[in-house]
């Protein structure tokens, strides 16, 4: 599978580059292909099997919008939680269904590194991508 990169956002986009990024709008131009992204972060990180890679758990009845098909899709990151300090903490987590871009969720040192997804899907799996100012990019997916 080939893996594209937004220079401005960070964004990623699995298969192809979007013509416009989803997250910040910038064109095309602007992804760049790094297949081996997630093994360069691991390479980077001794630690990441338990502080970086996302841990995903899928409730098939939606706690905030039940009346609709929706799903919560909880994510933490790391079995032990990951450091939020202003020199080490997670930037953003993406949500992804089938490699089709969702959803994003800006984080900052004074939260927590975990998010809830609300999704209308209720079939395929969702991948999850988060970001580390200093160890880069880690993916989890998980069946909806």
């Amino acid at each position: 599978m080939s893996i594209y990169v937004c220079k401005g956002c960070g964004h990623v986009a699995f298969n192809e580059a979007p013509a416009k990024c989803p997250v910040c709008g910038a064109p095309k131009s602007s992804f760049e292909r790094k297949d081996n992204i997630f093994v360069e972060s691991a390479e980077k990180s001794k630690e990441g099997a338990v502080k970086h890679i996302p841990s995903i758990k899928v409730n098939k009845v939606c706690g905030l919008v039940p009346e609709n098909d929706c799903i919560d899709i909880i994510v933490r990151i790391g079995e032990t939680l990951h450091p939020m300090t202003p020199e080490h903490y997670i930037q953003f987590i993406d949500c992804y269904v089938d490699h089709e871009y969702r959803a994003r969720t800006y984080l900052t040192p004074q939260t927590n590194p975990a998010v809830i997804f609300h999704l209308k899907n209720t079939e395929g799996k969702v991948q999850i991508v988060e970001s580390c100012n200093l160890h880069g990019l880690w993916k989890a997916e998980a069946d909806l």
